[in-house]
């Protein structure tokens, strides 16, 4: 019997295909850039802006998992979807970070990626070490994705398809609540920012009726609940607008604080 050897590997790399290595660095760019507003508060996810960043973060796992099941065609809407939303959220600017290096399973710098419709890898064959193209003193010019990306050979992007009728979308939290009257005390409640759209346009959730349920039980707001307990539990809105019914859930474990 073998034994075992620890290693402390200096990078722990996701597995993504090769193909989607631009888009989802240009995803990990878009997550720095706007993380901080998300974790504000509730209304901060539910900007169009921001609510098009988790969109486009949860699409790209969609894709990967539609390209590992072989549905190749659905893998590859998503993706041009993506893109598309990007340059939407960015407004045509190029977020691109300057450089990308992916790594092997050492966790050791390996290639340099230069990103199109079809990323290049480039190492250096004599010590596959990392292969360098500097330009003056950096990268830039070597790495690039932006509306360019969307369309070779002199072809039209293709267009999302259009969202029709009610989605609901939620994500729960938990969040210190402060009491509104005298004696002022704080307690930590659930939370959730929910979005609600009807044929692909945001609508404001009081304009439509709706119920909380928290472990599936009705309560009025998320926030009202008190005495969490260490565990799983289940956030739940059910919404009806215009006729049509839409159910959303998550869990979330809550961890006390001792």
């Amino acid at each position: 019997m073998s034994k075992l050897v620890e290693v402390e590997p200096e990078y722990i790399y996701v597995t993504i295909p090769a193909e989607y290595i631009c888009v989802y660095h240009r995803i990990l760019a878009m997550l720095a850039d706007y993380g901080e507003d998300m974790l504000k508060d509730c209304k901060a996810s539910c900007t169009d802006r921001n609510s098009g960043v988790i969109e486009c973060f949860n699409m790209f796992n969609a894709a990967v998992a539609a390209r590992k099941l072989g549905k190749d065609k659905l893998a590859e809407t998503l993706i041009k979807y993506i893109k598309s939303k990007i340059n939407q959220i960015y407004q045509g600017h190029d977020n691109s970070t300057s450089f990308v290096f992916p790594v092997d399973e050492n966790g050791q710098l390996k290639a340099f990626v230069s990103c199109g419709e079809r990323p290049r890898f480039e190492i250096n064959p004599d010590d596959m070490e990392l292969y360098e193209h500097k330009f003056d003193n950096g990268f830039d010019e070597h790495f690039r994705l932006g509306p360019e990306d969307e369309s070779q050979d002199g072809e039209e992007p293709v267009e999302p398809e259009v969202e029709v009728g009610l989605v609901v979308e939620l994500t729960p939290k938990y969040e210190t609540v402060r009491e509104q009257y005298y004696p002022y005390t704080e307690y930590v409640a659930p939370c959730a920012d929910i979005v609600v759209r009807y044929d692909g346009e945001q609508i404001d959730l009081n304009d439509t009726i709706y119920q909380y349920y928290f472990d599936d039980v009705p309560v009025i707001r998320f926030d009202d609940v008190r005495d969490l307990t260490t565990g799983m539990h289940n956030f739940k809105v059910v919404v009806t607008y215009n006729n049509e019914t839409k159910l959303a859930n998550q869990d979330l474990y809550y961890a006390a604080i001792s």
